[in-house]
């Protein structure tokens, strides 16, 4: 599977156009940083009117750190990092991992979680909030489209913004 990054206003194209042969295409990414990946498959087998209408579109979406509003309720003070991915159809499989950085080091990695034959998924991340430091989320995704598509598979990563967390209260 290969890696690609797309950030928020791009867009991934692949097409099938050669048995084994993907182009990709993606325009510059947004000059303020983004926080999605779009992964992008078409049936292939069919004309070119029908492949274009068959498309499955995934969207791996990272979420900014937080002071994460469920803490109280533990009495633990955490920050938290969410991300999900979003299909337009059902797909054979996907797979998320989450990653926190504080001040730019990993703080807290998720190990992989799965599904098959839905089309969402998401995880999260959390530690124990520190106040004034810099948080951020990064969320890499796999996904297995079903079978007739191409490409068969596609991955991504994305990161989100870096914030800075003040306090470590509501």
């Amino acid at each position: 599977m290969a890696a690609t990054l797309i950030r928020r206003g791009t867009a991934l194209a692949a097409t099938g156009a050669v048995a084994g042969a993907l182009l990709f295409a993606s325009a510059t990414p947004a000059a303020a940083g983004g926080d999605d990946a779009v992964l992008t498959a078409t049936r292939g087998g069919v004309s070119p009117t029908a492949a274009a209408a068959d498309v499955i579109r995934c969207t791996l979406r990272v979420h900014q750190p937080h002071y994460s509003h469920h803490a109280h309720a533990a009495d633990k003070h955490r920050v938290n990092v969410t991300a999900d991915v979003k299909c337009t159809k059902r797909v054979a499989r996907l797979r998320i991992k989450v990653r926190l950085y504080k001040n730019g080091q990993p703080y807290k990695t998720t190990g992989w979680k799965s599904n098959s034959g839905k089309n969402w998924i998401s995880y999260n991340a959390a530690r124990r909030c520190v106040k004034r430091q810099r948080y951020q989320g990064q969320a890499w995704a796999q996904v297995v489209f079903p079978p007739g598509y191409r490409p068969p598979a596609a991955a991504g990563t994305v990161k989100s913004r870096v914030v800075t967390i003040n306090r470590c209260t509501r």
